[in-house]
């Protein structure tokens, strides 16, 4: 039965084609997926055999392995490392916009109203939205008051924490690009979040729709040089979509909030789509320039993370290697497919600053916690890069996984999470308390053996 399926003809779907699947990969694709249906009848003609898998799989399993030490390699959201003026600016923010495009009260009575129907062009209403509605006061007032407050406190807790080496790259005269940068949101969350940034002579091509909105963003930026006394970076303004052609080639290219849109709205398949885009991302790159990076950053939701995760594997067919949150280069085991586990990371916003939560509240928009899905590359140089950066880390026989759901309670007072690592999915169970986004370390388990009957994660304990 094998045999005559796999010799049968191999059609190519159109987008195949386009993606440039070969006749060969999709036969070597089918023919995997019979050989994991038969083993599937054979497993369930063999009742014995399963009736043992079972066993081992179960939450409540006891005695296949012993808890091991588990050391915190690093974090996602580590409130201390974000530096203190940067959280005084962020924590005043409102203050900050306020003096830099007053509002009268008038206006700020309505603000809460505004940011409620701004909300709606951009989600259940944003086909009915216009192509320029990010041009008028009343809406550039309503984003940055609310969308780009609260993206700062996503992106300078996460710019805090990611390493160092990352942007250490940047020097003077390197040339950056922020596609889809609205009110300069990732240049501005990066100049408050990595002081040593900030001396460097950076030229930013900062590419929008909006020209208001970019206008808006650098006033913005530059208020914020002021209170930090620092000279600001070099801003060349782009009025246009994503494609739109610049004059120099970028050593780091970043989005953030770009691509969500457009994957709910596309009629393509998503890893169709995330071939294209990646394509359009790297042609902006220096190819002669080793140490180029990209940054993509979007909602933590299913539909972004499944993006992301193909956008990944796009970047790393293209000779660049994830150097975070992924604590490894291969196979993604988050990779968002219907009924599967996907790539999102979380904090609690309960320190979030007080006027920012009433406004929320007003506008029917409050916010618990702030989640996201990214991934961070860099050019791979050498063979030593390809296990990439967060893995580096890893010594010998260590095993290092990131932390990537809220926890899960389970019989015996443990609590599980699931975890990315090398070695696939895998569920930590433990009586301690983790949190999303932690790179933890453990010694290499001898028996990982033991797997999750719902997600078909490998189980291994930790104290």
């Amino acid at each position: 039965m094998q045999n005559q399926k796999s010799d049968a003809k191999i059609e190519l779907k159109w987008y195949e084609k386009k993606q440039g699947i070969k006749a060969s990969q999709k036969k070597k694709k089918v023919e995997g997926k019979l050989l994991r249906k038969e083993k599937r009848a054979h497993e369930a003609s063999h009742p014995k055999e399963q009736q043992a898998d079972v066993r081992s799989t179960s939450h409540d399993a006891r005695g296949a392995q012993r808890a091991i030490a588990a050391d915190v390699v690093s974090s996602l959201f580590n409130p201390a490392s974000i530096p203190a003026d940067c959280a005084s600016i962020v924590a005043k923010f409102g203050t900050l916009l306020d003096s830099t495009f007053p509002i009268n009260s008038r206006q700020k009575v309505m603000l809460a109203d505004q940011i409620r129907e701004l909300s709606h062009n951009l989600t259940d209403e944003r086909e009915e939205r216009r192509l320029g509605y990010m041009n008028q006061v009343t809406t550039t007032s309503a984003y940055t008051h609310y969308y780009l407050w609260w993206n700062l406190i996503r992106l300078t807790r996460l710019f805090s924490n990611l390493k160092k080496s990352f942007f250490s790259t940047l020097a003077d005269g390197s040339i950056c690009l922020d596609v889809g940068s609205g009110p300069l949101t990732v240049p501005l969350a990066l100049f408050l979040a990595c002081p040593e940034l900030r001396k460097k002579k950076l030229t930013w091509y900062c590419m929008d729709i909006s020209s208001q909105i970019l206008a808006t963003g650098e006033e913005i930026f530059l208020s914020v040089a002021a209170k930090l006394e620092c000279e600001p970076w070099n801003f060349v303004r782009v009025k246009g979509e994503f494609g739109t052609g610049i004059k120099e080639k970028a050593a780091l290219v970043t989005a953030a909030n770009v691509f969500n849109e457009i994957v709910q709205d596309a009629d393509m398949p998503p890893d169709y789509l995330a071939k294209k885009y990646c394509s359009d991302l790297l042609s902006y790159i220096d190819c002669n320039n080793p140490l180029s990076k990209v940054l993509v950053i979007e909602p933590g939701v299913p539909a972004c993370a499944r993006f992301l995760s193909l956008l990944r594997d796009a970047l790393m067919r293209n000779d660049f290697v994830p150097c975070s949150p992924c604590p490894h280069a291969g196979e993604c085991p988050m990779d968002g497919k219907r009924g599967g586990k996907w790539c999102n990371y979380a904090f609690s916003t309960e320190d979030a600053p007080r006027d920012l939560r009433k406004l929320s509240e007003s506008a029917g928009l409050a916010k618990e916690r702030a989640v996201l899905s990214f991934i961070a590359a860099e050019k791979a140089v050498g063979a030593q890069d390809t296990s990439g950066a967060e893995a580096s880390a890893e010594k010998g026989g260590a095993l290092n996984f990131r932390i990537a759901s809220d926890e899960i309670r389970l019989p015996g007072d443990r609590t599980g999470y699931y975890a990315c690592s090398k070695r696939g999915l895998l569920l930590v169970v433990t009586t301690r308390k983790c949190f999303s986004g932690e790179l933890l370390s453990v010694p290499m388990p001898r028996n990982m053996t033991r797997m999750d009957r719902k997600s078909g994660a490998r189980v291994i304990e930790i104290i």
